[in-house]
């Protein structure tokens, strides 16, 4: 990915493809996959992805290793982790042990760590795994440990903390970041200006239909490019899943019922569906992308979550300068608010010690930006850089990046918003881009509520199968909708859809009932 904000968000999880058209947007909470941010170009080729012993101490000076997710092992760890445990020793007596992992074993390797108990201090987790990791012991309750570091309870707004409680405890600390959801139309400018000048003005799949046909009309090309994800935004920007783990089930961000449904069924899903069929008979889909595991080629339109200067990778992604428009509304939920978690173990000799570096990476624009650019004088250096406020010129301090080479991922760390900019913008988009869009965010009436699965979790995943059996052809209009949500349905309601439904209802009640 291109320089600006390269390691940062999403999420995303799951975006930079999604914007360059190689596939839908993410099916799962923001930051499951590799998201836009990523430098994805800088995999492994630097690292064995073979972890190392977790040290103890180093001369008395308690160690703390934390395992990360990126592109591998960065080259330059070495001489990096001399300047930072120098930092870190001084102020607050720790070394640090980095452990990063690449994106493709990041999972299996993730889970043997958390399950056998492997030795280590802090982990990088999510909403997929949170609930069900602290439900087998794995992490420390830090509820109380808390109190010994105010700065985290400072930095990171309540609503957040909140969202990790299970129980009414508190076991990760949530990364302050893009925790807002918020969908984008990935325009390929050239096409776009050149066939359909009012692109800015679409913001809804009704909206983007003569833009569609427009961009097809003028490259004689499916201008919209999807795998067997599709978009699964249809239904994520109108419902929440509440992490329940079945994607057809959830409860609506906008109609104030607090009725768990099938979403697939609602009256505002289906018509977007059936609008989604439509393109794809008219030839403004590719044809193969019920079954594609990747779509290539260039294309007119995608679709992507991150903030509006998401579009500078973005565009890297495609090979073609790109402009965006809003899809929808940004949207906040546990799982949203959830999409990055530091989690500490249970078995950690050094539990306070390790909150006491999440304190300061959450506190401290020094240690942050080491975490999130790399080595000064290797990575990135410092620039001033001259800059208009208030119609004013004012010097700022910015992050010039002098290569790609640093593969730690940004949004599994922590606070964003304190982080110094790059100097690819005049802005800031930390403040000026993520903070309006959580502030101004739907915020689901489930946020902090945790299913206990317990009951229904045979039914849960035989119903999740049968709808990643149906996903690829509704997410990509393949198909009459209302008959392949039909037969979907039919299917998942023979498995114990319902009890599951029932199930959820019911905690879910009691969880809006003790607010």
């Amino acid at each position: 990915m291109k320089k600006f904000l390269a390691l940062l968000l999403a999420s995303v999880m799951t975006l930079a493809l999604l914007a360059g058209c190689g596939g839908g947007n993410n099916d799962a909470p923001a930051n499951n996959d590799a998201p836009a941010n990523t430098d994805q170009n800088n995999t492994d080729q630097n690292s064995t992805d073979t972890p190392a012993p977790a040290p103890t101490d180093d001369g008395g000076i308690p160690v703390i290793t934390w395992y990360q997710v990126g592109g591998g092992q960065p080259a330059n760890i070495e001489s990096w982790s001399e300047k930072v445990n120098a930092y870190l020793e001084e102020k607050i007596g720790v070394h640090l042990n980095i452990q990063c992992i690449s994106w493709g074993p990041w999972g299996d390797k993730r889970s043997m760590i958390v399950q056998t108990n492997e030795p280590y201090d802090i982990i990088f987790g999510d909403s997929s795994n949170y609930a069900n990791d602290v439900k087998m012991g794995a992490y420390a309750d830090i509820t109380d440990l808390l109190a010994e570091v105010p700065g985290i309870t400072e930095a990171i707004p309540a609503e957040y903390l909140d969202a990790a409680r299970l129980n009414g405890r508190i076991y990760g600390i949530p990364a302050y970041k893009d925790n807002a959801a918020q969908q984008f139309f990935v325009w390929t400018k050239e096409q776009v200006e050149a066939y359909f000048p009012n692109w800015a003005n679409v913001h809804t799949i009704a909206d983007a239909t003569p833009a569609l046909q427009a961009l097809k009309d003028g490259t004689g090309e499916a201008p919209l490019l999807l795998n067997k994800d599709g978009i699964s935004a249809i239904a994520g920007n109108r419902y929440d899943g509440m992490g329940v783990g079945l994607s057809a089930l959830g409860i609506s961000y906008y109609d104030g019922s607090n009725k768990v449904v099938a979403v697939y069924e609602q009256p505002d899903v289906m018509d977007q569906l059936k609008v989604l069929n439509q393109w794809m008979d008219g030839g403004l889909i590719n044809s193969d992308a019920a079954t594609a595991n990747e779509a290539t080629g260039m294309c007119g339109v995608g679709v992507a979550q991150g903030w509006p200067s998401s579009a500078a990778g973005w565009g890297v992604g495609r090979g073609a300068e790109v402009v965006v428009s809003t899809f929808g509304d940004p949207m906040l939920s546990t799982d949203t608010a959830l999409g990055s978690l530091a989690c500490i173990s249970n078995s950690s000799p050094h539990k306070l010690e390790a909150l006491k570096l999440l304190e300061l990476v959450n506190t401290d624009t020094a240690l942050r930006d080491m975490l999130s650019y790399g080595e000064e004088g290797v990575n990135f250096e410092y620039v001033d850089m001259e800059v208009t406020k208030d119609g004013q010129k004012v010097t700022e301090k910015r992050v010039h990046k002098l290569n790609g080479d640093w593969t730690l991922a940004a949004y599994t760390q922590g606070k964003t918003i304190h982080m110094t900019p790059e100097d690819t913008s005049e802005g800031n988009p930390y403040v000026d881009e993520i903070l309006p869009q959580n502030e101004n965010a739907v915020r689901s009436p489930a946020m902090g509520f945790a299913f206990d699965n317990s009951a229904v979790a045979d039914k849960i995943a035989a119903c999740q199968a049968i709808f990643m059996e149906y996903k690829g052809i509704i997410h990509t209009g393949t198909g009459d909708p209302e008959a392949n949500v039909a037969a979907m349905m039919d299917a998942m309601r023979a498995s114990g859809f319902d009890d599951v439904v029932a199930a959820v209802q019911e905690q879910l009640d009691a969880f809006l009932a003790s607010k």
